[in-house]
């Protein structure tokens, strides 16, 4: 008859055994939690259609939402993504470098034009945005010009990234002057930006 202690030890090797399975489904959790969190992290802003709005303002809308504020998320953390940002949408020659000087400057813009959004919500004080704006309309030498149709338009005379945020800054100022940009809001809650498509021009985001 076999003894107490022949029979203690297979349930101790599969106690075992079972410790060790158990700690390595606990670690490839934590893995992929932590693989999981960085994807998302890095994935570029998604928009609902109803609440994209129209091109070329849609590039505003996109780069005020390259920093989800509520969750923390930066897409915009170092000049080469910036870069890639810019390069991506036509807006810079990718033989072009991008310093941190730029990226201080584009993150100033970026909370500048939200600040504007937040005043078309209702909230917000624009002047010393309002004051930021017209400074790097300067330092990116923005001037009106006559395109192949006879419009105007204004264009960037400085180079650089300097340059492909004066054509960002381009794009509001057009915006502001045809009419869309009153629709363009941030959430006062999360100041996420969103197109307001309703009649009244009272829709909420959060």
């Amino acid at each position: 008859m076999p003894s107490a202690t022949s029979n203690e030890r297979p349930a101790r090797a599969r106690s075992r055994i079972s410790a060790r399975l158990a700690g390595k489904k606990a670690r490839r959790h934590i893995c992929d939690t932590i693989v999981l969190d960085t994807m998302v992290s890095r994935l570029s802003p998604r928009y609902d259609i109803p609440n994209a709005a129209p091109a070329p303002l849609r590039l505003v809308q996109e780069f005020v939402n390259s920093i989800d504020l509520e969750h923390g998320r930066e897409w915009l953390q170092e000049p080469h993504d910036l870069k890639r940002w810019l390069v991506k949408r036509k807006m810079l020659d990718p033989s072009a470098s991008v310093r941190a000087a730029d990226l201080r400057q584009a993150h100033a813009l970026r909370e500048s034009l939200r600040e504007l959004l937040r005043s078309n919500n209702g909230a917000g004080s624009p002047e010393a945005a309002q004051a930021h704006l017209n400074r790097l309309a300067r330092r990116s030498k923005l001037v009106p010009q006559l395109d192949r149709q006879g419009a105007t338009v204004l264009v960037p005379f400085a180079e650089g990234a300097v340059s492909a945020l004066g054509r960002l800054l381009a794009v509001a100022f057009q915006a502001m002057s045809d009419g869309t940009w009153v629709r363009l809001k941030a959430c006062r809650q999360c100041r996420w930006a969103f197109y307001d498509y309703s009649r009244n021009r009272a829709a909420s985001w959060c």
